[in-house]
């Protein structure tokens, strides 16, 4: 319901906010789509916790992993399995008046369901959460991110008042610079310097690494990072032999700034292509730009396959024009209401800033892309080489992030895919040129073969029913045949018991293990569903053998993972008919 309020919402504010009526259908959209998958975040935390509350079961047949063996899993004494019906059918969770702290935790962690929400539907029902326990594993999984984060984190409080970095990295990769400062952060050795040609790491653009040299001495700089005004050169190793004052040269590793700038430039034509097919509203909401790859995110619906393609396509078109790369830096007043130059929104820019642009005349600001970015870039687009798409996805509600390589990424990935290609076609005995043709054969014959494959096992199946039918017993009352049909696959289960329909009035459970998974099939005649039915008899079964299933009445069909205790199951069948 939520989403409907968008339209008050903009006929109340679009006046204000005239963004509200340009975007108004990607709003709908995105509140539509959030509330939807919230919806459903409730419904599971909702049928887990009413589960574990009140009928174990539920969770023993379709969430058999939130269920551990032991008490000690859920939280030791307090959380125990008691069979409290007939034949141990149902069951509780906890013991006491106290949800564990890490049954709550799975809840939020794993499904999303909120602790709050967790605790109201306690307190409705007389009982409590282990917050402390929530707590104490919701520290632990603080814990775990903090020590996943790779990414290295300088403490500006570290390094005291330092002068700025003269910045000349736009023009020249070489320099010659005196060290006014060399500093110990966490692990790593870090120089700062007066003068720098080493980019630092900024709007998403790796920082630069190199070398320093002096005296014949060598000190490898692992990456760059901008603490205030200052260049921050992080070392590979040691900083033995450097010192404060002394002169250095500096050299940054061009073959790995050139494939940066490729990827850098590249996502400036993406963006535009991106507008251009898509939509002007595909909004850029973050980036990733170094020398393998670039990730760029934007909101936007996913991308349809053409979308992509077009885009693709459209990107290589402006390489190949090699069109000027071209900045100039600019007061911030001249540009900010300037519909042409893309900026981001909520983005802090100072007085000056520098806008690349491409096409057009240098420094007129007519280019087709013009954006304000402080990165460094390839001259034309030419520079740029190949373009590929390699990925398009989600990473939150609304927000999209295509993946992408150029220049001698982009190559390499052709090459290897060349490659791959050539190798299938030997395989196969066919000359690239006509590896679908040959592909289309092979299928149409395996096609062909499985066709024939299904007709014989139906006439086994035939032979095979007649033979159960002397196996058939009585379970409980009722005619029945319960058999292990060995490595045979779910299909043909499913044939046999087909066939029994009509020449046998009964229960039929009948279980397969071909390829290392179990397939269950179960029938029952019409004249029997008022006591027993099909779909309650795999329920029961397939979480013995680590799987699920259901189904109607009369048909049923499941699945597990655990072959070894296809034996189990079908003994948990009997029972179930006998009782």
């Amino acid at each position: 319901f939520f989403f409907k309020l968008v339209d008050t919402v903009v006929a109340e504010f679009g006046g204000f906010f005239p963004e509200l009526k340009e975007k108004r259908d990607l709003i709908v959209t995105t509140i539509k789509t959030e509330e939807v998958a919230f919806n459903k975040t409730l419904d599971r935390g909702i049928e887990l916790f009413e589960s574990a509350v009140n009928a174990g079961t539920a969770i023993n047949e379709t969430h058999e992993e939130m269920i551990p063996p032991h008490a000690a899993d859920m939280g030791g004494p307090s959380a125990v399995i008691l069979p409290v019906g007939e034949g141990g059918k149902n069951m509780r969770v906890f013991k006491g008046d106290t949800i564990p702290g890490n049954f709550a935790f799975k809840l939020y962690d794993t499904y999303g369901f909120p602790l709050d929400l967790t605790e109201l539907m306690a307190r409705e029902r007389g009982i409590k959460v282990d917050r402390d326990g929530f707590e104490v594993e919701m520290e632990k999984q603080r814990a775990r991110a903090r020590a996943a984060q790779k990414k290295e984190t300088i403490d500006v409080s570290d390094l005291g008042d330092i002068a700025a970095t003269n910045f000349i990295g736009f023009d020249s990769l070489a320099a010659t610079a005196k060290v006014q400062e060399i500093v110990k952060l966490k692990d790593k050795n870090a120089v700062i310097l007066d003068t720098s040609p080493f980019y630092a790491e900024m709007g998403g653009q790796l920082g630069d690494s190199g070398e320093i040299t002096a005296g014949g001495n060598l000190w490898r700089v692992a990456n760059t990072q901008k603490v205030g005004d200052a260049f921050v050169h992080l070392l590979a190793d040691d900083a033995e032999g450097l010192e404060a004052g002394a002169e250095v040269e500096l050299s940054v590793d061009a073959e790995r700034r050139a494939a940066i700038q490729r990827h850098h430039s590249v996502t400036h034509v993406f963006h535009w292509a991106l507008h251009e097919v898509a939509s002007r509203d595909a909004t850029q909401k973050g980036s990733y730009v170094g020398p393998d790859k670039l990730t760029f995110d934007f909101n936007s619906q996913p991308l349809t396959p053409q979308q992509i393609a077009d885009i693709e396509k459209l990107v290589n078109e402006r390489i190949v024009e090699n069109a000027g790369i071209s900045w100039t830096e600019v007061p911030f007043t001249e540009v900010q209401s300037n519909a042409g130059i893309m900026q981001l929104f909520g983005e802090k820019y100072g007085e000056k800033v520098r806008v690349v642009q491409i096409g057009g005349e240098a420094g007129s600001l007519d280019g087709w892309s013009m954006e304000l970015c402080g990165g460094t870039h390839t001259r034309a687009t030419g520079e740029i080489g190949l373009f590929r798409i390699v990925g398009e996805s989600a990473i939150s509600a609304g927000v999209r992030r295509i993946e992408a390589i150029a220049g001698l990424e982009a190559y390499g990935k052709a090459r290897s895919e060349a490659e791959l290609i050539a190798t299938l076609a030997g395989k196969i005995n066919s000359p690239i040129g006509e590896l679908e043709r040959k592909v289309e054969n092979l299928l149409a014959q395996q096609k062909q073969l499985e066709k024939q494959l299904k007709a014989m096992k139906q006439k086994q199946a035939g032979g095979a029913a007649k033979e159960m039918l002397t196996k058939a017993v009585e379970i409980g009352g009722r005619p029945a045949i319960v058999e292990n049909m060995g490595d045979e696959d779910g299909n043909y289960c499913q044939a046999i018991a087909d066939a029994l329909r009509g020449e046998f009035n009964g229960v039929v459970v009948l279980a397969g293990s071909a390829g290392g998974s179990v397939a269950l099939v179960a029938t029952v005649d019409k004249s029997l569903t008022g006591s027993i039915r099909a779909g309650d008899i795999i329920k029961a079964i397939a979480p013995v053998v680590g799987g699920k299933g259901g189904g109607k009445p009369e048909q049923a069909r499941g699945g597990g993972k655990d072959p070894a205790k296809v034996g189990e199951a079908l003994e948990a069948a009997r029972q179930l008919l006998a009782g």
